[in-house]
């Protein structure tokens, strides 16, 4: 199977893309459900979609930052 191919900027603007999108998601989830004062299916969706964007991209950044640090441990190693 072939990955995706992103190019550079895009892909390190990935994760904070996606961050973005979830407290926005939350923010308007909230917004609404204050503004009508229910709490229906709409806000439980909205919060669920910024849980999951949120996890999405903290996942994201921590396997990058797990990776470089690996790599530039066995880069000062080899040297």
């Amino acid at each position: 199977m072939r990955k995706l191919w992103w190019p550079e900027p895009l892909y390190e603007i990935k994760p904070f893309g996606a961050l973005t999108l979830g407290v926005f998601a939350a923010l308007i989830g909230s917004a609404r459900s204050w503004a009508t004062a229910a709490l229906d299916t709409g806000f439980a969706m909205a919060l669920l979609f910024a849980i999951m964007s949120i996890a999405y991209a903290a996942a994201i950044l921590r396997m990058r930052h797990e990776y470089r640090r690996r790599s530039r441990w066995n880069r000062e190693r080899r040297s």
